[in-house]
């Protein structure tokens, strides 16, 4: 999931009067394909899609092989829904990059006979934006399933959307307990944990979640939490670690948005300013209208005002932008 912190990205309207051509750009497609818990393509499942700043609301359906595909959408933050009756919903944040196609494969688990009732009504609640009634919902299925990590999850989703990071943090904890070798549970409580500050603890997180060494071109979510773990990393100060991530990103996904500004902030610290300025430039010319470009306008405009004594400084404050840098 990319969590919440998968959620403090700052996204810019820039390109609001852009030309037809170059408004084009700014869409991203997403695809990907559905399977039960036996590997078997699910037809009809819902994919929803809630554009995060602005509320509106894509719904996709799955066809006979499990397969969803929508192109032409924004290329901004989504809170995602998978869900179908009977299986247990998955509840997420995705972000779609300009000129993209992002691919999403999910494996839904028949839903636990205990709370199935309360998992849909706070499903249900947490689509009309009743958080606190989906909260209440999901906490009562967890009465009655207390070990399915996924209801964990979708609470601390809730708990989010109601501004309480600390009780959503206990939920992804408790889900990362009950479901240890969930990756994508490991990358949703490492991000949740970068936006706490608590940096040590996100490199675990992330760091276990990514033992199991995907591969970064077929799994958009291991890629962007390899990149937020070099985004870590080099909020630590620990930049030849930082770099390495942000390579193996780039290695995997040539000119990842964040990847790409990752490493240009590594030249900018090291005082590497043409090379710096290239990769500011590629971000920018690539991604146009993201928060990556964003990012890059702000330091080329720092580099041009021959403040470069305060670039490390400058670059620590924005690290905190975890997302922006940390998405590839």
């Amino acid at each position: 999931m990319r969590t919440p912190a998968i959620a403090a990205w700052l996204m810019a309207a820039l390109l609001g009067a852009a030309a037809p051509a170059l408004a084009q750009m700014e869409l991203g497609v997403i695809k990907g394909q559905v399977l039960d818990d036996a590997g078997q393509p699910l037809e009809g499942v819902k994919i929803r899609l809630v554009n995060i700043d602005r509320g509106r609301a894509v719904v996709l359906t799955s066809g006979k092989d499990g397969r969803f595909y929508r192109r032409g959408l924004q290329a901004v933050e989504y809170e995602m829904t998978v869900e179908r009756d009977g299986y247990q919903p998955i509840t997420d944040k995705v972000k779609l990059v300009a000129g993209t196609d992002r691919n999403f494969d999910f494996k839904l688990a028949k839903a636990a006979a205990g709370g199935s009732k309360e998992l849909q009504a706070g499903v249900v609640a947490f689509n009309a934006g009743n958080f606190e009634q989906a909260a209440a919902q999901f906490q009562a299925a967890i009465a009655q399933a207390p070990t399915v990590p996924a209801l964990h999850v979708n609470l601390a989703m809730a708990w989010f959307r109601l501004n309480r990071p600390s009780d959503a943090v206990a939920s992804l904890e408790k889900a990362a307990e009950l479901g240890p070798h969930e990756a994508a549970i490991q990358y949703q409580l490492g991000s949740a944990y970068v936006d706490m500050q608590a940096y040590d603890k996100a490199v675990s997180a992330l760091d276990k979640g990514l033992s199991a060494k995907p591969d970064l071109a077929k799994d958009p979510l291991a890629a962007e939490a390899t990149a937020t773990l070099g985004a870590v990393y080099f909020a630590q100060g620990k930049v030849p670690e930082a770099e390495a991530q942000f390579q193996r990103v780039l290695a995997a996904k040539p000119g990842a948005a964040g990847a790409t500004l990752g490493l240009a902030k590594i030249h900018f610290s090291r005082s590497e300013m043409e090379k710096a300025l290239a990769l500011f430039d590629q971000v920018i010319a690539a991604h146009p209208g993201t928060p990556e470009a964003k990012q890059a306008e702000t330091f080329i405009k720092e580099l041009r005002k021959g403040q470069q004594q305060d670039g490390p400084r400058f670059i620590r404050c924005a690290v905190h932008e975890k997302v922006d840098s940390g998405k590839a």
